[in-house]
């Protein structure tokens, strides 16, 4: 009896004890300035309410989503975004010189609205929204990428390289 008593003590305070944050990174977002080859477009990133959270988000049946407490965007993820698809529209494209908005002078913007990027029960990420460009054309772009792997890092992975055919889905 002691020792089931004891069992469930023990069981219990495990359930109670805190998760230290993890921190992710989101690859490829330290921006790196291209040599001058044309306009500079400034880039700008717009995250839905639902991803302006500071934390992952997994998507876990076809109506709920979960933001992560303890695993968390280290910069904040309209500036990673930014960052990441200048570099990635730059390496596609090298009519203009992509920046982002908070390096940037340009009165061009390319305005990135952001709906979805997050994991799903479905074994896929998803990256979507549009892309709304200087000249007012509009580009929308949805990407689902199977995640290789379990967990967030994985689901990290996959995200970016969501965003590589993002990238290339805006400029089409």
């Amino acid at each position: 009896m002691r020792i089931a008593a004891l069992t469930a003590a023990l069981l219990t305070a495990a359930c109670g004890t805190a998760q230290s944050p993890q921190y992710f990174v989101l690859p490829d977002s330290q921006y790196i300035r291209p040599a001058e080859r044309g306009a500079e477009i400034a880039v700008k990133a717009y995250l839905s309410d639902a991803l302006d959270t500071g934390g992952l988000v997994y998507q876990t049946d076809a109506y709920r989503l979960n933001f992560a407490r303890n695993h968390l965007w280290a910069n904040p993820l309209d500036d990673a975004l930014a960052n990441n698809l200048s570099n990635r529209l730059n390496s596609l494209n090298r009519r203009y010189t992509f920046v982002p908005a908070a390096r940037s002078q340009s009165t061009q913007q390319l305005k990135i609205y952001v709906e979805a990027f997050n994991g799903s029960y479905s074994g896929q990420t998803v990256v979507s929204g549009y892309a709304q460009w200087p000249n007012g054309a509009s580009r929308p772009f949805r990407v689902e990428t199977v995640q290789q792997g379990d967990g967030y890092a994985a689901m990290v992975e996959s995200l970016a390289e969501g965003l590589k055919q993002a990238a290339t889905e805006m400029l089409e």
